[in-house]
């Protein structure tokens, strides 16, 4: 029975084990590594807390151009001093005054865009306690209550803030919501380029071990022919060299390796204690691409357009600022309303009396010594630069899309190239092998045979990269799936 049970537990143990290592090891295409980094990269997540907190800044502005209700008061206010009271006869005398103050206010208001101007609807009370300090103890009470007061404040020929920012914080959030997509697009280059390093540095692996294994051979056999006399002593020389070389080659294959592996699990979020293994693209999908085309979707898409039309608003905004604050300003405010005074509270609501109050203001700038000349200039001049600068980096964006679709248009045929190379190289580094062994050609062009391979074999994997890094690129500045054949949008809950 014992031994049944300890058979059992041995095996479970052992699935167990191959469960766990299971779990351990991922084996991962080019599009699983970038879909596991849009999901638990940190540069992911990071995008994302960006563009939440732009999605609160546009709250916040909306919430500006909406009512507010605030309540604001003074509850308990107390206060007590000795104050001189001159009488009729010319002599002063003094006296302790001690009072309590206390008020409520309860108001709405209303930001009008527009106009720039302000519109307050409020009601209020007000209780004043003078205490009597002697010893009849007669506090006096006064109240004063406001049941509706009716405010509106109006600036004129002066900057509206509000009005600017109603134009500008739109774009804003429209800025940061395709800015989220284009970090998602610079995430899937940025794993591109991490996923072939990673996959470079694994052949470079690959290929230092089976040079290891070879021209250990290749010595051995060298070492045999030697001592038959069949060949030179430069000839086996040659060949030793080649096998120390290829391990040092191997010993710093493998450190690049472990760096490239560690860079690639840090960038997709996967603990360093996974295994990966990363399978080379089958191949490169044709794609033809025009230039115009691509240029149009990225005008069209990419935040760097609506960047321009940013910074020319916030130009026209520091001009209009500038303008309006060196010239004539002035300021409207009206209120109506009732309001009453009693000495109980249940008479302050009686037979309420009106409030009227007017008050224009005004501001003339007469002399500052050419101040505000300086600022309405030096605004002008910088939207004049702005303009120009915008003028230039347009026509530098549209050259380095163009200039991207060229180069992404002669990619797919450097893949096929480095393709057939690197299969003629192995072909021939076979034959060569062949032809050393049956003594027909010497070490050094067997020697020459296997560098050949090796760079046919780098150079293809180089060519990949430069093709899906150049799709991922031009995907990051059009914001277009041309695979798909539609726009890359925003896919997130925010």
């Amino acid at each position: 029975m014992n031994k049944h049970f300890f058979g059992l537990l041995i095996i479970a143990l052992a699935f167990g084990s191959l469960n766990i290592q299971a779990q351990n090891q991922r084996t991962l295409t080019l599009d699983e590594s970038i879909s596991i980094a849009k999901e638990n990269s940190p540069l992911a997540r990071a995008a994302n807390f960006q563009l939440v907190s732009a999605k609160w800044r546009f709250k916040s502005f909306r919430a500006d151009l909406l009512p507010s209700l605030d309540l604001d008061g003074d509850v308990p206010g107390f206060s007590r001093a000795i104050t001189a009271n001159r009488l009729d006869d010319g002599t002063t005398t003094y006296q302790e005054e001690s009072q309590s103050q206390s008020s409520v206010n309860l108001s709405i208001n209303q930001n009008i865009m527009p106009t720039g101007g302000r519109l307050s609807l409020s009601s209020g009370i007000n209780r004043l306690i003078l205490f009597d300090g002697g010893l009849n103890d007669q506090n006096i009470y006064r109240w004063q209550s406001t049941p509706l007061v009716a405010t509106y404040f109006q600036p004129l020929f002066q900057f509206n803030s509000l009005k600017w920012r109603n134009k500008i914080e739109p774009l804003r959030y429209q800025i940061a919501q395709k800015q989220f997509v284009e970090d998602m697009e610079d995430l899937s280059f940025n794993v591109t380029q991490s996923f072939f390093d990673f996959l470079l540095a694994k052949i470079n692996v690959e290929v230092a071990e089976f040079n290891v294994t070879v021209n250990d051979s290749i010595y051995n056999i060298s070492s045999g022919r030697y001592q038959v006399g069949s060949i030179a002593e430069n000839d086996l020389l040659q060949s030793e060299l080649a096998l120390r070389n290829a391990e040092t080659s191997l010993t710093t294959a493998n450190l690049n390796f472990q760096r490239a592996e560690e860079n690639f699990k840090a960038l997709l979020g996967i603990p360093d204690q996974t295994t990966v293994e990363v399978i080379i693209p089958e191949d490169a999908p044709v794609l033809n691409i025009d230039i115009d085309k691509a240029l149009e979707l990225a005008r069209e898409n990419n935040s760097t357009s609506l960047e321009f039309e940013l910074s020319e608003i916030q130009a026209n905004q520091s001009y209009d600022q500038a303008r309006k604050e060196a010239g004539f300003s002035a300021s409207i405010q009206a209120s109506y309303g009732l309001n009453q005074t009693a000495e109980d509270f249940a008479d302050v609501y009686s037979d309420p009396q009106n409030r009227q109050f007017f008050t224009l203001g005004f501001q003339i700038p007469i002399f500052n010594w050419g101040k505000n000349t300086a600022e309405i200039q030096a605004a002008r001049n910088q939207q004049a630069a702005t303009a120009n600068t915008i003028a230039y980096q347009k026509l530098q964006f549209d050259l380095s899309v163009r200039s991207t679709v060229r180069e992404f248009s002669q990619l797919r045929s450097q893949v096929e190239l480095a393709e057939t190379s690197d299969e003629i190289a192995d072909r021939r580094y076979e034959v060569a092998k062949n032809r050393y062994l049956i003594g027909k050609i010497d070490v050094t062009n067997l020697f020459i045979a296997q560098n050949e391979k090796d760079s046919a074999r780098r150079s293809y994997i180089q060519s990949l990269r430069n093709y899906w890094t150049g799709y991922y690129n031009l995907r990051r500045l059009t914001l277009y799936n041309f695979e798909r054949g539609q726009p890359i949008v925003l896919d997130t809950d925010i």
